[in-house]
């Protein structure tokens, strides 16, 4: 009976630790600050994909490029036949897509470590969808992605983490529209 006790709280450590393992890089509901038109077609396209820090935000070339390849993964990974190049047929209309990271911090370790709450690590940006033809916009979302999560595990997650829950936002964006249109075309 004693020795039960002793592996009791070990065990119920780890199964703490893996209950919250996907926190960080769990996807967040974007927020809609302009839908993308319900008369988009149900198989949206996109010619092109990039990203840039907003004025103010500090971050490195190659922390840029690792973000919007985990964005592209991300995409493709949900919609594999999503992409088309930007001069494509009439009938494609395709868009592009800007991501302009509005704010990136890294937070603190240690101070994760030590407080639940302290130290947050915090990733926002706008998605912002134009028509490839005209540049005309047709839709923008917000996301933002956060992680404050205390203790070991708190202490180890880093920004990288919470740039794969932000990549998987923004893929649900397209997951969400065209699920949504995909809908209303079945019912009506």
């Amino acid at each position: 009976m004693f020795g039960m006790k002793r592996l009791a709280a070990p065990a119920a450590l780890l199964m703490t630790l893996a209950l919250v393992s996907a926190c960080a890089d769990s996807a967040a509901a974007p927020d809609t600050v302009a839908a993308l038109s319900p008369s988009e077609k149900a198989s949206l396209k996109i010619a092109d994909i990039t990203d840039e820090a907003a004025p103010g935000v500090v971050l490195a070339n190659f922390d840029l490029e690792r973000i919007l390849q985990r964005v592209k993964a991300e995409i493709t990974a949900a919609h594999p036949d999503i992409w088309v190049a930007a001069n494509a047929p009439q009938g494609d209309d395709p868009v592009k897509v800007k991501i302009v990271i509005t704010r990136y911090d890294e937070g603190n370790a240690f101070a994760r470590f030590m407080l639940a709450g302290l130290g947050q690590i915090r990733m926002e940006g706008d998605v912002i969808f134009t028509d490839a033809a005209t540049g005309k916009q047709v839709g923008e979302y917000k996301v933002a992605k956060d992680f404050a999560f205390g203790g070991i595990y708190g202490g180890v997650t880093t920004i990288e983490d919470v740039e794969k829950g932000f990549a998987k936002s923004v893929a649900q964006i397209l997951e969400t529209k065209q699920s949504s249109v995909l809908a209303r075309m079945r019912a009506g």
